[in-house]
């Protein structure tokens, strides 16, 4: 029914460990980079094999069974001696074995992008291709990897008076076949809403062609999270707009309007989801920042204010109005007289308990940058989804104002 080529990492070391192994049907892990080729090569072979051991045959008996009625041409022959998936129907194709190449970001995003990418490329209708993302190294010790989030600040980061955390953005290694890589079928799903996640996989192994699943994979240790709260920090994680679910399924149209899809996120057309404080009818916005509050991972860049006493910081809502991604591409945010600066420590944001009572935490400027970033690719998704975002039409005039207003004073 099905093989699977892992890449070296969590899946093959929790989850097949030798001399046991749970999985009962054909099983390899590789070597770090090289699941997604290996997986590729089985593929071929289950093509082959389908083809001569089934197809052909079933195809043969037909011929027979119809006494050549129609009947059997020099080019029957040399389709048949020369059998691929090309020959092979829609139905044909659903009967083949898939095989499910599976790793993580590091194995996948990182060192074995190259070998993913030229696998996504040549679109086989029976490889399908799942990464787990814990944007992280989780295997090897919790080195940075290029998924991780501009935080950084893991086991083996730097951070301190030189560099607060990683200033290269989040990769996503799923939107990266959005473009230029041929028709793979597309999503980006969690355990945040399993009925989701599946719903895709199963769209997945019915496209006739590859297909690349980015799932969003809690790392209990990396993370410093509890082992009962997977799903409830990808939901988290997907409500902060970090990880929005998305899919994209070239079948549905050739524009990405048509074939795109947001379904499944909250308030889709705003930068941030609105939560209720609890016991009171106000709304706060539910940032990354708030996300990192739940997670140790994230230590280094908030720290509670125990006596509450925010006077002379900014809030975090009104310091990600002024400032775009732009911005901190051009280092504007370091630049004191820019409407863009980022106070160090001179940001708080604030999360509420149970019973509605407010905590600030003063963020690093780090952190605030992560909220900057997350909100760019936010909305480039809604954008690819036909999606106008009605909180950026109001940044831009209000930064469009900002700007008029200095470029008068400095006259």
């Amino acid at each position: 029914a099905m093989a699977m080529a892992a890449h070296t990492g969590c899946n093959t070391v929790f989850g097949s460990t030798p001399p046991n192994n749970p999985h009962p049907y054909p099983w390899m892990n590789s070597l770090f980079q090289d699941g997604a080729t290996i997986g590729w090569l089985i593929g071929e072979s289950f093509t082959q094999n389908h083809g001569r051991r089934s197809v052909i045959p079933e195809r043969l008996a037909d011929y027979i069974l119809d006494e050549f009625s129609e009947g059997y041409e020099e080019q029957d022959y040399f389709d048949f001696t020369h059998f691929n998936d090309n020959f092979m129907t829609d139905d044909e194709i659903n009967e083949m074995p898939k095989v499910w190449v599976v790793g993580g970001d590091g194995g996948m995003g990182d060192i074995g992008f190259q070998n993913v990418s030229k696998v996504v490329l040549q679109n086989r209708p029976n490889v399908k291709m799942l990464m787990l993302n814990t944007q992280v190294y989780s295997n090897t010790g919790g080195q940075n990897s290029d998924s991780s989030v501009m935080t950084g600040g893991f086991d083996m980061n730097q951070a301190g008076p030189a560099t607060e955390g990683k200033m290269s953005e989040m990769k996503s290694a799923v939107e990266s076949f959005l473009g230029g890589h041929g028709s793979p079928y597309l999503a980006q799903v969690s355990m945040a809403n399993s009925a989701n996640m599946y719903k895709a996989m199963i769209d997945a192994l019915c496209y006739r062609g590859t297909c690349f699943i980015q799932c969003f994979t809690t790392c209990q240790p990396e993370h410093g999270v509890p082992d009962f709260a997977s799903q409830r920090q990808a939901q988290f994680a997907r409500d902060s707009r970090c990880v929005p679910e998305w899919v994209y399924n070239p079948e549905l149209g050739e524009s990405y309007a048509e074939a795109y899809s947001v379904k499944g996120n909250s308030q889709s057309k705003k930068d941030w989801i609105a939560k209720k404080i609890p016991g009171s009818k106000e709304k706060f916005n539910f940032t990354v920042a708030h996300w990192a509050f739940t997670e140790a991972r994230f230590r280094q860049h908030h720290k509670i204010i125990k006596d509450g006493n925010i006077d002379g910081m900014e809030f975090l809502d009104d310091v990600l109005k002024r400032v775009t991604m732009n911005d901190v591409i051009h280092r504007y945010h370091l630049v004191k007289d820019h409407r863009a600066f980022i106070p160090k420590n001179g940001v708080y944001a604030t999360e509420y308990k149970d019973d509605g009572t407010p905590v600030h935490h003063m963020l690093s400027r780090q952190m605030v940058i992560f909220c900057v970033e997350r909100r760019r690719a936010w909305r480039v998704i809604q954008s690819r989804a036909g999606i106008t975002n009605e909180d950026y039409e109001a940044q831009k005039e209000y930064i469009a104002a900002l700007d008029a207003k200095a470029s008068e004073a400095s006259n």
